[in-house]
């Protein structure tokens, strides 16, 4: 089974912004990106440090 352009663009979506840490409020920068890659443009190279994570609360007593 062939997926449609729009499914292999949301697909791709998806994976950038899990690539990205599932970040919240960067629909459209994403999808944006998502665009770009599937028309043969390079994306933006990527921070050499991993992206943060949420750190554990520390307990303070």
């Amino acid at each position: 089974m062939q997926l449609s352009n729009e499914e292999q663009l949301r697909k791709r979506a998806y994976a950038i912004w899990e690539r990205q840490g599932c970040p919240d409020g960067k629909d459209a920068e994403i999808w944006d990106l998502a665009v770009k890659e599937m028309n043969g443009q390079a994306p933006p190279p990527l921070p050499e440090a991993p992206f943060p994570t949420p750190q554990k609360a520390r307990s303070t007593k």
